[in-house]
């Protein structure tokens, strides 16, 4: 089992932060923070234990749950690590389409304008979970700093030449 190191933000806590009412993103954000900054050497280790149910399950924590099964699925064949066996249970399967916190987004686009756009851009192991959120969701500073240093020490002086390399291996990596 992972002993937790001080600070290192599991999936499985920040599941487990969600399901005592942390507003999702900022306990994702806490674990994308880990991820992509401080414990990249350890990411299997962020994704490696089950998710703990809580006690009363409700469409939000199934909800969520699913969508960490598909978040450690989607980042272990993107980064190749190995893939957790947890992520497979079939509790993760969504019997009913979910696209997220639409609600948000409604005020400034048709509902089915979104709903389309997502269909077509989630990421398969999201969209067998019956979860369809698009592809812009592990889009991270991190990365995008590494890849403008990475541009500068390829010789690349020209802004536009730095961002447009940056933005083509952020496209290779994470689509669209």
């Amino acid at each position: 089992m992972f002993e937790e190191r001080s600070g290192d933000q599991t999936l499985t806590w920040a599941y487990s932060q969600i399901c005592v009412g942390t507003r999702p993103w900022t306990a994702l954000g806490n674990f994308m923070n880990a991820w992509y900054g401080y414990a990249k050497e350890r990411r299997f280790d962020l994704i490696s234990e089950p998710l703990i149910q809580p006690e009363q399950d409700t469409p939000h924590t199934q909800h969520w749950g699913a969508f960490c099964a598909a978040t450690a699925e989607y980042l272990s064949s993107l980064y190749d690590i190995p893939c957790p066996a947890w992520v497979h249970h079939l509790r993760y399967v969504l019997p009913e389409p979910w696209y997220g916190e639409l609600e948000d987004l409604l005020q400034a686009t048709p509902e089915e304008q979104v709903r389309q756009m997502r269909i077509r851009t989630t990421p398969a192991p999201f969209k067998r979970r019956n979860i369809f959120c698009g592809d812009r969701l592990f889009r991270n500073k991190y990365e995008m700093s590494e890849w403008i240093k990475e541009a500068r020490a390829l010789g690349l002086t020209n802004r536009t030449e730095i961002l447009r390399y940056a933005f083509t291996k952020e496209r290779s990596i994470h689509g669209s």
